[in-house]
Formats: C-alpha cells, structure tokens, sequence
C-alpha cells in the first residue's frame, strides 16, 4: 500500500452552504478520500507558523462556537468534491484537511 498524501486547503469567507472542490491527478475513482473540515483564522507576522520546505501556512485552527458540517463527499477520477456549511451570522475561514488513501482491500455490501 501506498503512503496517504494530505493536503489542506484554506477557504475563507464562507457562510451557509459551500460547495468545494480538490482537484489532483492522485485521485481515482476507487480512492478513499477523509476530510476534516475546521473554522480558521488568518495569523499577522508575528505569529506566523515556523516555515517548512513547501508549507507556507499563514492561518490555524480555531475551536468556533460556529456549527460547521461535512456533507456529500464525493470521489471521481481526478478530484473530490464535497459539501461544507457554515451555521454563524456572518461568514468564516475554514480550513480544510484531505487525505488521499489507496482503494479499499474489500467491498461489502451493507444491511
């Protein structure tokens, strides 16, 4: 089995419903796709996270009052698209985490 490949996606400005979409030639159909998806907030230069080969993060997590929900993950060849929405008065960064896993080992159908 190959390694997993994660990666997270900065979307700001969201309130209600969103439809968001990663696009990467390591998707296929048969990929297994998690994500966690989290309110965000920007940092200055002060406090900027220590910089990492490939890793500009200027944002973190926040632990919001906001109820944030996942909904309707979908795989196809070459991108997963899935359904965020945001429950707060105005709208709100978001952070989200994507990982990429190999097909699963077994099929089962479910009762």
């Amino acid at each position: 089995m190959a390694n997993p490949v994660t990666f997270r996606m900065w979307v700001p400005n969201r309130h209600g419903r969103a439809d968001l979409h990663l696009r990467s030639p390591q998707i296929t159909t048969f990929s297994v796709v998690h994500i966690s998806i989290s309110e965000a907030t920007a940092l200055d230069t002060a406090e900027l996270l220590p910089p990492r080969p490939g890793l500009g993060q200027t944002f973190t997590t926040v632990f919001g009052d906001a109820a944030i929900t996942l909904q309707n993950v979908a795989v196809r060849q070459g991108a997963v698209d899935f359904r965020v929405f945001v429950d707060w008065d105005s709208p709100l960064d978001l952070v989200a985490d994507i990982t990429i896993f190999d097909p699963p080992e077994e099929i089962i159908i479910g009762e």
